[in-house]
């Protein structure tokens, strides 16, 4: 009942504008809630698109990262770094791969002009023409005072800082590239991140423009949050930032686990990865060939043809749709000891037949010998 007489002409004028009062009091309390709910980082800090319309193209810049556990020990790099970095160098042709490390000038000479046997793929590694070595220093603590004891810690924060101060795509030595990036880079986000086997973003395998508020972000509350384990400030860190971050547009693009991690840490995984399976008949792979036309819509029948054809073995894992393998575990695996030239040109495991082509890629242009 109404509190107050009305007659038709007076609830003609009021009953509207309760409406209307109704109608902005459901409109404005959740936009109330979204607001409050922003870190207020996010509601100061963002950067504006550019005014020209135009969307971020990630840099086509390569990023490892190399610690030394003993600083006065000697770089040794294995075939399977040479493969991660000659993979990104070959597809991606990129302008600049940088080594960012700890290791003395004199011990990076050393190694770069080594004719050790043990040290060849260093050798191999450090005369690629595309690599520079830029000489960082990882931090002891992090801001709130805990201090980073491992390597690996201790290398979570040396990426976050140069891809935030350089852009570019960020690698770990185990991740290697099955294709060029291009697309991904030039998607028309700041940031590009892929998930993991748990959901989890991956923070082996990432790519950012210069500057990005995500890296500055990330690098900022990496040093509040760190508190001595290994994902708080890296893989948890970076999934939640990412995730919120994706309401802002371009910002951040985030891809399912087979784009850039299809295996995983866990035995299974890593047993269909590297595992070998000796009475298999190694398949005819063609060498990688940079130079080759990229595939259009013109060849969808085709592919979709091919697909349907495929007599793949049972055991044989199928990376037409990945960009990248993360190869999280090698260690403790049957009919497995290490990656080996002679395990790779077997082609008897999912990684031998994924990275067969760059590899002899690098045997056709003599890079790498048949007996190294």
């Amino acid at each position: 009942m109404w509190p107050f007489p009305l007659n038709f002409q007076t609830r003609k004028r009021v009953i509207p504008i309760i409406v209307v009062g109704l109608l902005s009091l459901f409109v404005t309390v959740p936009f109330f809630f979204i607001k409050v709910d922003l870190p207020s980082c996010l509601t100061t800090q963002t950067q504006p698109p550019p005014n020209d319309g135009r969307r971020p193209t990630i840099p086509n810049i390569v990023h490892y990262v190399h610690l030394m556990s003993d600083p006065q020990g000697k770089i040794q790099f294995e075939l399977k770094h040479f493969i991660s970095l000659y993979s990104a160098s070959l597809y991606f042709s990129p302008d600049v791969i940088y080594i960012h490390t700890d290791a003395p000038d004199d011990e990076v000479e050393r190694a770069k002009s080594s004719d050790e046997a043990s040290n060849k793929w260093s050798r191999l590694i450090f005369n690629l023409p595309q690599v520079v070595v830029n000489n960082v220093t990882a931090p002891d603590y992090a801001d709130n005072g805990e201090e980073i004891r491992n390597l690996e810690n201790k290398s979570d924060f040396v990426r976050a800082k140069v891809v935030y101060e350089l852009g570019g795509i960020y690698l770990d030595w185990d991740v290697h590239p099955l294709r060029d990036f291009k697309p991904l880079r030039e998607a028309g986000f700041a940031n590009v991140v892929g998930l993991q086997k748990d959901d989890l973003v991956n923070s082996g395998c990432y790519m950012s423009i210069k500057g990005s508020e995500m890296m500055r972000i990330w690098l900022k509350y990496e040093h509040i949050v760190y508190d001595g384990g290994y994902i708080t400030h890296a893989v948890i860190l970076l999934t939640h930032l990412s995730r919120r971050l994706v309401m802002i547009p371009n910002e951040v693009l985030i891809l399912d686990r087979y784009a850039l991690a299809p295996s995983s840490w866990e035995t299974d995984d890593a047993q269909s990865l590297m595992g070998s399976h000796s009475e298999a008949q190694a398949p005819h792979l063609a060498s990688a060939d940079p130079r080759r036309p990229a595939l259009t819509t013109a060849d969808a029948e085709v592919l979709w043809e091919a697909a349907r054809a495929s007599t793949r073995e049972e055991w044989e894992n199928d990376y037409s749709y990945t960009y990248a393998i993360h190869a999280f575990r090698s260690h403790g695996l049957h009919d497995f000891d290490k990656i080996t030239l002679r395990y790779v040109l077997s082609r008897q495991s999912n990684f031998a037949r994924a990275v067969y082509p760059a590899v002899q890629h690098a045997i056709d242009t003599g890079i790498i010998a048949l007996d190294d």
